[in-house]
């Protein structure tokens, strides 16, 4: 990923797509998506290639339990929708040589169309890790409902982040983007 800002507002990346990332898998190649931890068994970090098209996501600075990624289209570059992962805030951490943030899913997502209309993601899994071992219980999953509410607010009165900021987005050619991550980049929650 490529720092586009990290200013008051927040956090801002791009990722193009095709860019190698690494994702907690079992050997069959499921995901935390699949599964809770003791149905899914051993994961292993594993590399493979960021399958979508080109996201912006941005981490908002003031410590929301969300970060919204704008999605474009990999062909033509345009605009997609925006991608609501209701998640921990992020937590920074430095170590002089290396430096990054960890946050922790939540499961419910919220797509919203250019358009503003939207649809919650994922409301069975939310409801699967309900009162599982290493996930929340039904009073955080309710907390984690109402921040995908305050969202909604925004989203539906058409205030930043859902106000068209970013829509117009193009990629810089001169970007780089690291063929591989740095030693040390998986401390200290990545793993």
């Amino acid at each position: 990923m490529v720092v586009l800002s990290d200013d008051e507002q927040g956090l801002r990346l791009w990722q193009p797509a095709g860019v190698s990332i690494w994702r907690l898998m079992t050997a069959d190649g499921r995901t935390h998506h699949d599964g809770t931890l003791d149905e899914l068994g051993p994961m292993e970090l594993t590399r493979r290639p960021w399958l979508g098209g080109p996201i912006m996501p941005f981490h908002p600075a003031d410590g929301s339990p969300w970060s919204v990624w704008w999605f474009f289209d990999e062909h033509t570059g345009e605009f997609d929708d925006w991608y609501v992962n209701l998640e921990e805030p992020f937590t920074r951490w430095d170590d002089g040589h290396l430096a990054g943030i960890d946050t922790a899913d939540h499961a419910l997502d919220i797509v919203v169309e250019p358009d503003r209309t939207w649809s919650w993601k994922d409301e069975d899994e939310l409801a699967a890790k309900t009162d599982k071992p290493g996930y929340w219980d039904a009073s955080e999953a309710a907390k984690i409902r109402k921040n995908g509410e305050a969202v909604l607010e925004l989203i539906e009165a058409g205030k930043f982040p859902f106000d068209g900021t970013w829509c117009d987005l193009r990629p810089d050619p001169s970007w780089q983007i690291p063929a591989d991550l740095p030693p040390g980049w998986d401390r200290p929650r990545a793993v």
